[in-house]
């Protein structure tokens, strides 16, 4: 079996935490030669009909997910098929609607949903409830070029890629030094703190080309498409992609 890196973007529809363009993101994956790219937006599908769209015109295979969070623990999502999808929108749906906790709402299990989890206590809620069914861990590999190098590793030497314990995540935020001070300020607000008293550890990732806000003021920021039902959506998306190619890395409790 020749493996397959499962890689999951953002998009603007992420606010700070996503690539401006989807286009962008599909042009990244064409150009590292990927068959299939995953969306996996903040809480919401709002890109997924322009992603897939765009996947489609690139040959590309698009999976749908999300990533829903409560600001303190997170887990992706990501739809098998379309029934999948028709389960994710519900999930969002619930969640936005404050109808109960997020692990109260995202329950892994059934064949319909992939639930991707790099949060040790998550992790071991699933664990106690014996929800383990679909659940992996989810390490994280950040920033463009890291993800770049793996792409080419795997292509290279595809007998290595059954062994690596990584789903890579892009995190594609395309800064220059002219938008840090800008940057700091809008994620000031998205925390509800001061510039002064963000934390540490906040990492403002270099851009690779032009200034991200010159280019958003020459085109526009939410290119609004129009409203699609989920099976609209859910019809875009084949949901053809053989799963069987991705190296899962399942979670496995050790226990004490």
């Amino acid at each position: 079996v020749r493996y397959s890196p499962l890689v999951i973007c953002k998009s603007h529809y992420s606010f700070l935490k996503g690539v401006h363009s989807v286009p962008d993101i599909v042009t990244f994956a064409s150009d590292h030669g990927l068959r299939q790219l995953c969306l996996a937006d903040e809480n919401g599908l709002y890109g997924a009909v322009e992603f897939a769209t765009a996947c489609g015109e690139a040959n590309i295979t698009p999976l749908i997910g999300a990533e829903m969070t409560d600001g303190e623990r997170s887990v992706t999502v990501i739809a098998r098929n379309r029934d999948g999808y028709a389960q994710l929108s519900e999930i969002i749906t619930r969640f936005q609607l404050h109808e109960s906790p997020l692990m109260e709402i995202v329950v892994p299990g059934g064949d319909d949903l992939l639930h991707f989890c790099a949060d040790p206590v998550l992790l071991q809620r699933c664990v106690r409830r014996k929800e383990t069914g679909s659940l992996y861990t989810m390490p994280i590999i950040s920033g463009g070029s890291r993800c770049g190098s793996l792409l080419t590793l795997a292509s290279r030497r595809p007998n290595l890629v059954s062994s690596l314990s990584a789903v890579p995540v892009i995190e594609l935020n395309l800064f220059s030094d002219e938008d840090i001070p800008l940057y700091k300020v809008l994620r000031a607000i998205s925390r509800n703190c001061t510039v002064e008293s963000l934390p540490a550890e906040e990492t403002i990732p270099e851009a690779p080309s032009a200034t991200l806000f010159g280019q958003l003021m020459e085109e526009p920021i939410l290119p609004f498409q129009t409203v699609l039902s989920s099976g609209d959506v859910a019809r875009l998306c084949t949901f053809r992609f053989d799963f069987a190619t991705l190296h899962l890395p399942r979670y496995i409790h050790r226990g004490t």
